[in-house]
């Protein structure tokens, strides 16, 4: 080989090439600048791709991420309250339902979709939780209350002391046109 011809090394099989090579003849990859960006960031691609990802992922999964636009009921589950329930049981079946009132205490109106009953025995020890969505979803107004009635099914307790605890699990803006899910 010629002592005044410029070598370097060839990035990916480490033997010696002209430094003018556009192709290394060893391992036949291609040593332009442009042409090996991939390898230098992919890693960067790949983390954007994993994140946008994550972020659809979690959007999905979050049930009270909001409607289409509107409010987020995260921040206002403590406004409303479900208040004056009873179980109900009809004489035929050993079915029950949750009778009581959902009351907003916000200035916002709530749809609501779903609530979280928990069943507790005299000393406070939960026995159950049953999660209801609400087959026609209902909108409480600002400081106004709702009569609600929710089939929970069959419910073997042998203790006549069981007493609900309820919340509103998931709800949507109230104010947005009613979307099925």
């Amino acid at each position: 080989m010629n002592d005044s011809v410029e070598t370097k090394i060839c990035p990916f099989c480490a033997e010696q090439i002209k430094a003018a090579a556009r192709v290394c003849p060893f391992c036949q990859s291609r040593q332009s600048r442009w042409a090996n960006w991939w390898y230098e960031y992919a890693a960067v691609l790949m983390g954007l791709l994993l994140s946008v990802l994550a972020g659809v992922l979690v959007e999905w999964v979050v049930p009270d991420g909001g409607d289409a636009g509107g409010r987020s009921f995260a921040g206002h589950r403590n406004e409303l309250a479900v208040v004056g329930t009873s179980l109900d049981r009809t004489e035929t079946n050993r079915d029950f339902w949750l009778v009581g009132y959902v009351t907003n205490r916000g200035k916002y109106p709530w749809r609501v979709r779903a609530l979280e009953v928990r069943f507790v025995d005299s000393r406070g020890s939960l026995l159950d939780v049953r999660h209801s969505n609400v087959q026609d979803p209902f909108v409480v107004s600002p400081l106004h209350d709702h009569p609600v009635r929710i089939w929970l099914g069959e419910l073997a307790f042998t203790n006549a002391e069981v007493a609900p605890q309820v919340l509103v699990q998931r709800a949507t803006d109230g104010d947005r046109p009613l979307k099925r899910d």
